[in-house]
């Protein structure tokens, strides 16, 4: 039986992270930081993204990629750019103060995901939509990107200079 006493309490918790959340969007709204994107391409990163552990256990191949290249092998990749940063409508704004917030205290971040469109030869950002944003709107001129190993053929015509740094 839930107690009232525990309801109340993370009610109270949540309220905080709330509080927490705000102030970090205010604060980075404000003045966005000098920050540089720290990535964690090893194989323990993997598990930190929201991917089907279907996937996960099928199989994925790190890449390295030029932000122009990436950009240009993207599917709408408008919805990443600079100016939708703090939009509420592309956009969860917690998240984006986030990926600010690891990168200005140091934090690697795992890389993007990404999937083939389904009949183009262009990715679609399955996870990591914020980071990508961040790293667009901080001027990065890399990111690495995740695709499933069993169907990474379209990578290379997409992306055709990135460099597959791991499969796992």
């Amino acid at each position: 039986m839930i107690s009232i006493e525990s309801v109340m309490a993370e009610r109270e918790k949540a309220l905080e992270e709330f509080a927490a959340s705000e102030k970090l969007i205010r604060k980075y709204r404000n003045k966005m930081p000098a920050i540089v994107p720290k990535w964690d391409a090893s194989p323990a990163s993997i598990s930190f993204n929201d991917i089907h552990q279907e996937i996960v256990s099928s199989g994925l191949s790190i890449y390295n990629c030029q932000m122009g290249e990436l950009w240009a092998g993207l599917d709408r990749p408008e919805f990443y750019e600079s100016n939708t940063l703090w939009s509420n409508n592309i956009h969860v704004r917690s998240k984006i103060a986030g990926v600010i917030d690891a990168w200005a205290q140091g934090t690697a971040l795992s890389p993007i995901f990404l999937v083939k469109h389904g009949s183009l030869d262009k990715g679609l950002v399955s996870d990591g939509n914020h980071r990508l944003t961040v790293a667009r709107a901080i001027g990065a001129s890399e990111v690495p990107f995740m695709v499933e190993t069993a169907k990474e053929a379209w990578v290379s015509r997409a992306f055709p200079t990135a460099v597959c740094i791991h499969q796992a």
